[in-house]
């Protein structure tokens, strides 16, 4: 079995020492600019060379998350970011955008780059489209099913895959509500989470529902490990670069246990680990297998809760009058401690009030609290914080075991050499500048010499002084101190040359100026047009020169032929958009399809497993490939892009590429079903309609539509028109 990496997040000094201290193997962190967290700001290009040596002397890995869609004008002011970096001996870079990638690999001969999972990969086609864009490490969209990884795992890629944590409701890095809404990118770090508010479900005019209709439960995949170990995947991550220390703590303390337990073939208590997990972050239940098993998965969406809700505990058994407060009592499976934080809630899981503990009266049964709160019998209680397990692993250090033997002759300097017995390989000798005396009265006793070094750099080391070998002499202490600063220094040195030493070595061949950005995209169409079975085309005017591709509801076979033969008698160019999403088994039917079409027939790719299914064809680059900057035209050109639209993030007005200009744009893709999420029901007793809609706060409606391929997909789209003038090559969504 090759050796598992616990993944940690970081966004703070204080995160990033819980992460170490509890058994990270590697730890993702951003530096301000060009992160998917922008309010993660403690790291910077100052800072980044200390904490990475901090990490390094430890055996920790350290890779920097530089995965948003970055401007032209940006791209100076990315590469001084990866120069500081590399220069600090960083492991590894995540990334999204094609044109960065390009960009890192033309510039740094032997950089290492991880295709961040807002690229969406998440098949094999899709993954090996990343390994020919250089990317040695794939970090799977959480929609992907296990099937795929195991495909995957056959390219010789790593597989870094999420198991805790955050859960995007839409698929990985196509999220356009808050850019389109807002102007907040989540491509650019600035996601609002918009999906986090209430919504009302309108089907036909009449309300059917309501709630966090769009919020997702927390990813738990501790049960998972085996199976995950077992398809490819090595590296684990969790989720949450802004969350407390105490958080990130708990999960790296829990985690590393199961991975421990996976590579040694043991057991560990997985129900009393999910609670401790449960404590420091959980909405309600937890998501167990996300999305891994074949079709539709139940139990994505919590729309009761969004927030924290922690571990139920008890009930409010009694509240009477104190004093001015009252005195409430919870019978409770969990004594409570001051500096807890409990939430209570109705019997329909809904937040009523939350409160921090002060003072508590134990009893046999129930504790007894004393709060301003007016709180009513039978509520039930929640623990959202346990002061004391969240102590106890934010306490835990992790040091570097050492072994030092000593060794002074009279007349010759102190001898002291040492080697680490953990996690590292690293050994010194030194010799002491003070010659050993005959003890003239007392000599030094070994008692002496062994304090003295056992106490070397108590923050990083645990020592261990195996061997003291010294003949009639005294040392002066200051001497023996002397000695043990400078061995302590050694040690730091070699073991930071030791990890250093196995880091590739990577050399700037290159210069931003020197990387063709400015690649040649002859324009084929003069505008794209994109069509399902319901689209009304008498709203735009079709010239002989534009392109029509037809979005399929249903892709079957038969269908699809249909409806192209009907759009070919009409228009003189005619098209197939492939859709976003596509597992092994989607991928399957889809290149059935994709084969029986002729060679002329052009294929809109949305995500980069289209770019090979799609091969021998002519390829149109979508909106969902988040083309950003002209280095990205030029690096899916070379990947066998012949023509691009822009991201609907941006105005770049491009003669050669086409822009987004009218249509209802498509804010977010599903793979669960919002209608499970209304009615509870099955997929044998189908409840899908195409008149639902959503309507945010503020009464503006979004709607949801259905395709299928292997398995039902689901598209939330703007319900309101985009229009966009003075544009030379047109993209218009008619769907």
């Amino acid at each position: 079995m090759k050796k598992l990496e616990l993944l940690a997040p970081s966004g703070d000094w204080d995160s990033f020492l819980a992460a170490i201290n509890n058994g990270a193997d590697a730890i993702y962190l951003g530096l301000g600019e060009f992160n998917a967290r922008a309010k993660s700001t403690y790291f910077t290009m100052d800072n980044i060379a200390e904490t990475v040596r901090f990490a390094h002397l430890r055996g920790v890995k350290i890779y920097v998350t530089i995965n948003t869609l970055v401007s032209d004008d940006e791209m100076p002011s990315f590469i001084k970011l990866v120069e500081a970096c590399i220069a600090a001996k960083v492991d590894a870079y995540i990334v999204q955008d094609y044109g960065c990638a390009r960009v890192l690999k033309s510039m740094f001969d032997g950089i290492e780059l991880h295709a961040s999972t807002q690229m969406g990969i998440h098949n094999r086609m899709g993954a090996l489209v990343a390994k020919q864009a250089g990317f040695s490490r794939v970090v799977l969209s959480r929609e992907v099913k296990l099937r795929d990884i195991r495909e995957i795992a056959e390219l010789g890629l790593e597989i870094e895959y999420f198991v805790q944590g955050a859960l995007c409701v839409a698929f990985s890095g196509n999220c356009y509500f808050s850019a389109l809404n807002h102007g907040m990118s989540g491509n650019r770090g600035k996601c609002l989470q918009l999906c986090r508010l209430p919504y009302t479900a309108r089907l036909d005019d009449e309300v059917i529902g309501s709630g966090y209709l769009l919020s997702a439960r927390d990813l738990c995949m501790i049960g998972c490990l085996d199976e995950l170990v077992s398809a490819g995947v090595v590296s684990f991550k969790i989720e949450g670069r802004l969350r407390r220390a105490g958080y990130v703590a708990q999960t790296v303390n829990t985690y590393r246990k199961a991975l421990d337990a996976v590579e040694n073939g043991q057991q560990i208590d997985k129900k009393s680990e999910i609670n401790k997990l449960r404590q420091v972050f959980s909405r309600g239940d937890f998501n167990y297998r996300a999305y891994l098993d074949a079709g539709v998965p139940d139990n994505v969406i919590n729309p009761i809760n969004q927030n924290h809700l922690g571990l139920k505990i008890g009930e409010v058994a009694s509240v009477e009058r104190f004093k001015d407060l009252f005195k409430v009592g919870i019978r409770s499976s969990h004594p409570l401690r001051s500096g807890d934080g409990l939430k209570f809630c109705d019997r329909n899981g809904t937040e009523v009030d939350s409160l921090g503990v002060g003072n508590v009266d134990r009893t046999k049964n129930v504790d007894y609290i004393y709060t301003k709160h007016r709180l009513a019998v039978g509520l039930d209680v929640y623990l959202t914080l346990d002061s004391h397990l969240e102590a106890g692993v934010l306490q835990n250090v992790r040091k570097i075991g050492v072994e030092v033997a000593i060794s002074a002759v009279i007349d010759k300097p102190i001898i002291a050499s040492a080697r680490t017995t953990s996690p590292s390989r690293a050994e010194v000798k030194l010799s002491s500048d003070y010659i050993c005396q005959p003890a003239k009265t007392a000599p030094t006793a070994e008692t002496e010499i062994r304090e003295i070094f056992t106490n070397i750099d108590l923050e990083i080391f645990d020592t261990k002084v195996s061997q003291i070998s010294i003949g009639n002499v005294f040392i002066p202490k200051s001497a023996l101190k002397e000695l043990r600063r400078n061995l302590a220094e050694t040690m730091r040195a070699e073991i930071l040359k030791e990890y250093e030493a196995k880091l590739p070595q990577i050399k700037q061949v290159a210069t931003l100026a020197e990387v063709n950005k400015n690649a040649e995209v002859k324009s084929k169409y003069n505008n794209l047009i994109v069509v399902n079975e319901n689209s009304d085309l008498s709203s735009v005017s079709i010239a002989q020169n534009d392109l029509v591709m037809y979005a399929p509801s249903d892709f079957s076979e038969t269908n699809i032929t249909q409806n192209l033969d009907k759009l070919h008698n009409c228009y003189t160019n005619v098209g197939l958009a492939l859709p976003t999403i596509a597992n092994a088994q989607d991928c399957v039917k889809l290149q059935k399809i994709v084969d029986s079409l002729p060679k002329s027939t052009p294929l809109l790719v949305q995500n980069a497993y289209g770019i090979e299914l799609g091969k021998g064809h002519y390829l149109i680059a979508g909106t969902d490939m988040n083309i950003y900057n002209h280095y990205s035209v030029a690096a899916l050109q070379n990947l066998g892009i012949n023509e691009f639209v822009w991201s609907k993030e941006i105005a770049a007005n491009d003669t050669s590429v086409f822009e987004y200009a009218y249509g209802h744009q498509v804010l977010m893709y599903f793979a669960h079903c919002p209608y499970k999420t209304l009615w509870q029901n099955t997929c044998k007793n189908c409840r899908y309609s195409v008149k639902l809609n959503l309507l945010d706060q503020a009464g503006k409606s979004y709607r949801i539509l259905r395709h299928r391929i292997s398995q039902c997909y689901f598209t939330l789209f703007a319900d309101d028109l985009t229009t966009k003038d003075n544009i030379s090559k047109k993209y218009i969504d008619l769907r």
